[in-house]
């Protein structure tokens, strides 16, 4: 069965949007902070010209003393004595603007800026927690001009007692792609240890962080686009119990922490993944039991009794089981979003009249659904608060979180280079990002963007939840077909004029350079680099791997690049800007010498081991990919020195593993569909 999602004009042109009740959600991405949001209301102004600094104290009684740097001055018994928490921006101290600052009404929080660097308005918010010992930096940066601004960030700490002890969070000896937080101890006695977190797993932007005698360096090297805000969080926390820090860092309670945002506003955190709950839909879930939050604003305890819920969608009347379902935020009237356990979202129109809440011994309410803003079941390990990848999915633009089988897709995008063919099981993500003027951009794995129009108009998608939808394009926020990338460090890096960046490798045979000094025929292997001059098309000055620099003009318009086996492109000279290979080696030389090296690690003589090591790290950082694939070797003493090579390299010693391309859990899930009346139905 086919049902028809009819939307070739867009969002107005669909009827039963508004018949079920669903309103279009908003873009995550935000202009210059609206005013309310991304800034604290100001109740009382501090003027750090009259004091030092403004103490307040967290929950664990510990001293927060802030200075108009928006550092932190001595803390309790000097745990930060000599400074810490300073904001640095391109080297330069951040610093209040007339050396004042203000306070919001709860005196658990102030706000200091803007101090203006490199066009930006930049301000910090430091947050004191009155239940538990905890305090959290927001470092927000406001890009009012036209052009995107990239600036180098440090969060600077300086400790007058020595660093004598550091615990990262994943157990290991440095600061590497599993770690989001570490613990330090500095040599006075009665200091007491401090926690630093600052990233999470699968944050857009991650630092590298330093720890050396008394100073902790976290840098980022961050760039705000133009006419937006982003934003960098840091928790801090002081706490004589070790063992609490070593607790925080199993299982740090970042979404609890962050709460008090709206999700407008975490959405702009750029190194945690922060912002709008499960699937974008904001969830108030407790542990200790299912959880509802009325219109009004009071909060039930209890346990939700139904045994699944009616619900009037886009796909028809669906029966969602308890089971498979996290909790629900409610919308005018019986709107409704679901959220399931694999991380789908559901939207539509309750067909049911109330929920069914035990109040644990105290009785049965039955709440009409039009009194709830939102209720979910409590958090347990097979309902988690965590949001994860659960397979190649849609984002609609009515807030539907759909999984999908990517197989079955047909698609292809009209690009500056023809019309490409794009392979699902090379893709991370096709997004829209402006369907007002059709401009879409896919992603794929190895990192290449391509911009362009998709095509078809209309896509053909088999959903995990049993149905197969005709989908328009306009209907569409984004495709999603992988976790993460998966960057391969043999690949040729190219930039074009409009901006995309691809990887791969030119596939054009022997072309032409005519030069001051005669004309040559150009292996592409023998490439190192291509800088090209668009204002002179076909100018170009080649790099060859041996030192050679060439300059002249291409005999050839078009140059061929594959982003993989599936998708080659041909492009014209004009739109080059730059082709890169950052290897130390020709590719194919490199991926020879490293296979090499890397038997060589298993050899008989402790000298021949000892050598392939240290040849392995003369290669550079580059080869981590390629090493992390050898990962899975049976002897045992190569993959020792692989992993040691690794880590000194500064990469992670995790293997590289195929994108996920299936579907977790088969299609249906126990989800049970019955026609809709409303919807177009054909074989």
């Amino acid at each position: 069965m086919l049902v028809s999602l009819v939307c070739i004009l867009g969002l107005a042109a669909f009827p039963s949007l508004g018949d079920i009740g669903i309103v279009p959600i908003a873009s995550a991405a935000s202009g210059p902070s609206p005013k309310g949001k991304v800034h604290i209301k100001r109740n009382r102004s501090i003027n750090f010209r009259n004091t030092s600094y403004h103490v307040m104290t967290d929950g664990g009684g510990y001293r927060w003393d802030v200075q108009y740097y928006g550092s932190v001055y001595r803390g309790t018994d000097y745990a930060y004595y000599g400074g810490a928490m300073y904001l640095q921006i391109n080297g330069s101290n951040f610093q209040a603007q007339n050396y004042t600052g203000w306070t919001n009404k709860a005196g658990d929080e102030i706000e200091l800026g803007p101090w203006n660097r490199n066009g930006l308005n930049i301000y910090r918010r430091i947050k004191v927690y009155k239940d538990q010992p905890m305090a959290r930096w927001l470092e927000v940066f406001e890009n009012p001009t036209s052009a995107p601004v990239t600036l180098q960030v440090a969060i600077y700490n300086s400790h007058s007692y020595g660093i004598k002890q550091t615990t990262y969070s994943s157990g290991s000896g440095s600061f590497g792609d599993k770690d989001f937080a570490f613990m330090v101890r500095n040599g006075r006695a009665n200091s007491p240890p401090t926690l630093h977190v600052v990233t999470s797993k699968r944050a857009k932007l991650r630092p590298q962080v330093q720890i050396q005698s008394n100073q902790i360096y976290v840098r980022y090297n961050l760039t705000v686009p133009a006419k937006k805000t982003v934003i960098i969080c840091h928790f801090e926390s002081q706490n004589r119990s070790a063992e609490a820090h070593q607790k925080l860092m199993k299982k740090f309670p970042s979404y609890k922490l962050l709460k008090d945002l709206p999700g407008s506003v975490r959405a702009m955190i750029v190194n945690m993944r922060a912002g709008g709950g499960i699937g974008g839909v904001e969830l108030n879930r407790s542990e200790a039991a299912d959880s509802v939050l009325l219109k009004s604003g009071d909060p039930i305890f209890g346990s939700v009794k139904n045994a699944q819920f009616k619900i009037n969608t886009l796909l028809g009347e669906l029966d969602l089981p308890a089971s498979r379902i996290i909790g629900m935020g409610g919308g005018s009237g019986q709107s409704v979003r679901f959220v399931l356990v694999d991380g789908q979202v559901v939207s539509g129109r309750l067909a049911g009249k109330t929920l069914q809440v035990d109040l644990d011994g105290g009785g049965l309410l039955n709440i009409p659904y039009d009194k709830i803003a939102q209720w979910s079941y409590r958090v347990t390990e097979a309902k988690s608060d965590e949001e994860k990848f659960g397979g190649p999915c849609v984002m609609l633009r009515t807030g539907d979180r759909l999984g999908f089988d990517p197989k079955a897709l047909d698609m292809k995008l009209l690009t500056r280079h023809g019309l490409v063919k794009l392979d699902p099981a090379g893709l991370l993500e096709l997004t829209m990002d402006n369907p007002g003027n059709a401009v879409h951009r896919a992603v794929f794995l190895n990192g290449s963007r391509l911009g362009g129009f998709l095509e078809p108009e209309t896509l053909k998608l088999k959903l995990k939840l049993g149905k197969t939808v005709a989908v328009s394009r306009d209907l569409i926020a984004q495709l999603r077909f992988a976790e993460e990338e998966q960057p391969d460090a043999t690949l040729s890096r190219v930039l074009l004029t409009n901006g995309d960046e691809l990887f791969g490798s030119l596939t054009a045979g022997k072309f032409k350079l005519t030069t001051e000094y005669g004309q040559l025929d150009i292996e592409p292997s023998r490439v190192k680099s291509m800088n090209f001059r668009p204002e002179n098309l076909g100018m170009t000055s080649v790099t060859m791997w041996k030192g050679s620099i060439l300059k002249g003009r291409l005999g050839k318009s078009q140059l061929g690049f594959a982003i993989s086996p599936q998708t080659e492109l041909k492009i014209y000279a004009g739109q080059f800007v730059s082709i890169q290979c950052p290897l130390p080696l020709p590719p194919k030389a490199a991926r020879v010498e490293i296979e090499k090296l890397i038997a060589q690690l298993g050899a008989e003589s402790y000298e021949d081991r000892q050598a392939a090591s240290k040849k392995l790290l003369g290669l550079g950082k580059s080869i981590v990919p390629m090493l992390q694939r050898n990962l899975s070797s049976s002897d045992p003493e190569v993959r020792q020195r692989i992993e040691d090579v690794i880590e000194q390299l500064g990469g992670s010693a995790v293997p590289t593993t195929p994108a996920i391309h299936h579907l977790r859990g088969g299609f249906g899930g126990g989800i049970q569909l019955n026609a809709a009346p409303q919807l177009l139905m054909r074989d």
